[in-house]
């Protein structure tokens, strides 16, 4: 079964095929230059972009493979959380492609595809706890089965990617800044700098996050002056970092569950999967650099699974959703006799 997977649900615009569940190819490209100056995405910017782009993305993606687009079994596409214009890019595209050639089509959530990035480059039991952490999410999951997943607890503000963006700005780091900082951050002394960790009193929020207080800390220090630079991202990264660890540790003494998958964006951070790793009752995984950021294969991989199981989307009712829950999909059906149920 060879699928093809489409993520625009940011500025960047990817494709992959994923067959029998790997990656065969992928092409990713990002108008992150046309950002910098505005030291953020500009949604419409991004759509114009992905506009331009896709025609090419997709015969560089067929071309590495030396297939026609009739050899493709079928399409999935991100359909949100994210921006609604660069959203609606990818699902008339997918919807264009699965239409002209009688494919099937489903509609993914992009935090799904997050998720399963993991398998690309691993191989894990099931249940484990899975951790997203990105510029616009920090959530905690349990990832019971395929395509079945308790969520525990997310951010009740900041995303933990989305303070080391603003911090960077102030610092007067071009966006994104991420890379940058982790640079700095494995070099300062992670303990100089004491920020404060939030607790939930609430038993239903007890595995939630915040970040807009240590975000605070930060900035005030910053507006003082006369602060160690690199001390001070290491002493951040591993504030973040404490945020993280206290509640993977709560649900290990509650669950006994000690795998644990850490994706999205920030996964990336050396900083970070150093430190994880130093945990040693625990076992940590990583997608690979190159499936820790929007990709297409990620979008493929799910669908895939989607499709073995008999679900897909009709064509007609698809859309961009620019807020999804991970368990309502409502342009997913099981298709049964040619109807949708």
């Amino acid at each position: 079964m060879k699928i093809l997977g489409i993520e625009t649900s940011c500025d960047d615009t990817s494709m992959g095929i994923v067959e029998n569940g790997k990656c065969v190819s992928m092409v990713r490209t990002t108008s992150e230059e046309f950002h910098k100056k505005f030291g953020g995405i500009v949604p419409e910017i991004a759509a114009r972009k992905q506009l331009e782009i896709f025609t090419f993305i997709l015969e560089d993606l067929i071309d590495k493979l030396n297939i026609n687009l009739k050899d493709l079994d079928g399409f999935s596409v991100t359909i949100g959380p994210g921006l609604v214009g660069s959203l609606l890019v990818g699902v008339e595209v997918a919807r264009t492609l699965a239409y002209s050639l009688k494919k099937p089509l489903v509609g993914i959530n992009h935090l799904e595809g997050h998720i399963y990035s993991i398998f690309f480059d691993n191989k894990i039991n099931f249940p484990f706890q899975t951790l997203i952490i990105s510029g616009g999410h920090t959530i905690l999951i349990i990832f019971e089965d395929h395509l079945k997943y308790k969520i525990l607890g997310e951010t009740v503000d900041d995303a933990c990617g989305e303070i080391i963006d603003k911090i960077g700005r102030k610092l007067g780091f071009q966006y994104p800044a991420g890379s940058e900082l982790d640079k700095l951050a494995i070099k300062g002394d992670p303990s100089y700098y004491k920020f404060s960790t939030p607790r939930f009193k609430e038993k239903e929020k007890e595995y939630n996050f915040s970040f807009s207080g240590i975000k605070t800390e930060v900035l005030n220090i910053i507006k003082k002056g006369n602060f160690n630079l690199e001390n001070l991202i290491a002493s951040l990264f591993h504030s973040i970092y404490e945020s993280l660890i206290k509640n993977i540790k709560k649900v290990y003494d509650k669950t006994g569950i000690n795998k644990v998958s850490v994706v999205g964006g920030v996964s990336a951070s050396k900083f970070l999967r150093k430190t994880f790793l130093n945990e040693k009752d625990f076992e940590f995984y990583f997608p690979s650099f190159e499936f820790s950021t929007d990709n297409g294969g990620m979008i493929a991989l799910v669908g895939e699974e989607y499709f073995k199981r008999g679900y897909e989307s009709n064509v007609f009712q698809i859309d961009a959703v620019s807020s999804l829950e991970i368990n309502k999909n409502p342009f997913i059906y099981k298709k049964s006799g040619g109807d949708y149920e």
